[in-house]
C-alpha cells in the first residue's frame, strides 16, 4: 500500500495528502514540505497546508501533526481558532508547545519507513 499513496492516479491531491497524514504516528510531527515530498509533490508545501485547511473539524485525519518548516504552529487570527486547537491536540499527545507556537521538531519529527520514501514518484498536480 505504501506506493499507492503517492502514485494513485485516481486519488485527488487532497486525498493523497490526507492518506499520508493518516500515517503520521501519535506523538510525532511532520512538516508541510515533508508531506508534499512524500506524496511526490515537491515544492507544494503551501498546497498541503491548504488541503489540510479544507478538512472539516473535527476530523479523523491527524492534521494537527503537520507543522511549518521552522517547527512552529502558525498562530494567526486567520486560522479562526484552529491554531489553538492544534496546540491543545499536540499537548494532549505529549508534545511541548511554547507560548509562541514553537515545537521540539527535532525530537518528534516523523521518520517514515524507507519503503514509503522509496515509493515516491514526482507529481505536483494538485487537481
Amino acid at each position: 500500500m505504501a506506493s499507492t499513496v503517492a502514485a494513485d492516479p485516481g486519488r485527488s491531491f487532497d486525498g493523497r495528502v490526507y492518506a499520508m497524514v493518516e500515517r503520521i504516528p501519535h506523538g510525532q510531527l511532520a512538516t508541510y514540505g515533508q508531506v508534499a515530498e512524500l506524496i511526490g509533490a515537491y515544492g507544494c508545501a503551501r498546497q498541503v497546508g491548504w488541503a489540510l485547511r479544507r478538512l472539516p473539524l473535527p476530523s479523523e485525519v491527524p492534521w494537527h501533526r503537520v507543522v511549518n518548516a521552522q517547527g512552529r504552529i502558525a498562530m494567526s487570527p486567520g486560522r479562526e481558532g484552529s491554531d489553538w486547537m492544534q496546540r491543545e491536540l499536540l499537548l494532549a499527545e505529549g508534545i511541548a508547545v511554547a507560548p509562541d507556537g514553537r515545537l521540539p521538531l527535532a525530537r518528534h519529527r516523523w521518520r517514515p519507513p524507507l519503503e514509503l520514501v522509496l515509493a515516491v514518484e514526482p507529481s505536483c498536480t494538485t487537481e
